[in-house]
């Protein structure tokens, strides 16, 4: 894994603030942002030691700009240890959530345009085809519920199954739209994927997924 910086800050604000300074100041990969609760925010970024220490100091003026009590605290870890990757970007003390409501939840962005997962889901029957569909496949919600699954408890054998059963290019489009932290951590529960060890902790998401979509390419064929 590469360098680690994070910006704790008191407020959303100033820490979209903090996010869009980082980002423009070095050439650094945004890897999520964690609600630690009462109102705290820490923003995490990753990359070259060099470039993760130029981001911090900007992304802290930036703060600092905005309101002297804005900044709770910052740190840059130049070389963190691997077994943490599985802590970053994940919600620390989440507040707890409530389940959507079936009724609203197809108006969420979870299958809006931009997600990917949203072309996985089957047309709703119109009054004329709904009473005589017996199809066995699952239903629109049932779907929905997969995706879902694969996205939070990610891990191997729920990949296999999915790619299994909605396909490669629909299990990849998912697949995007996971942490290139998460994405780490699935790869090293392959065994045959071509990439390992340091290679993995280093590599991009783009390349996550290019041995993903080999890996399965070859096992269709198989």
């Amino acid at each position: 894994m590469q360098a680690l910086g994070l910006i704790e800050t008191h407020g959303l604000l100033p820490a979209i603030e903090c996010a869009d300074v980082m980002l423009k100041t070095a050439q650094v990969e945004l890897l999520g942002k964690t609600f630690v609760g009462a109102g705290l925010v820490t923003i995490t970024i990753t990359g070259d030691v060099g470039a993760v220490k130029a981001a911090v100091e900007a992304g802290v003026t930036a703060v600092e700009r905005i309101g002297p009590l804005s900044l709770v605290s910052h740190h840059v870890i130049p070389r963190p240890h691997q077994e943490i990757e599985s802590m970053v970007g994940e919600k620390a003390n989440p507040v707890e959530e409530q389940p959507i409501p079936v009724a609203t939840q197809e108006k969420s962005s979870f299958l809006s345009d931009a997600d990917p997962t949203a072309n996985i889901i089957d047309p709703l029957p119109n009054q004329d085809t709904a009473t005589e569909s017996t199809d066995p496949a699952k239903t629109r919600q049932e779907r929905i519920e997969s995706a879902q699954i694969m996205l939070n408890k990610l891990c191997k054998e729920r990949v296999d199954a999915f790619v299994q059963e909605f396909g490669l290019e629909k299990s990849l489009d998912v697949l995007r739209t996971i942490t290139v932290v998460k994405l780490r951590n699935l790869a090293r529960e392959y065994k045959e994927l071509g990439i390992a060890g340091r290679a993995i902790s280093k590599a991009d998401k783009d390349l996550l997924i290019q041995k993903l979509k080999g890996y399965y390419e070859q096992e269709i064929q198989n």
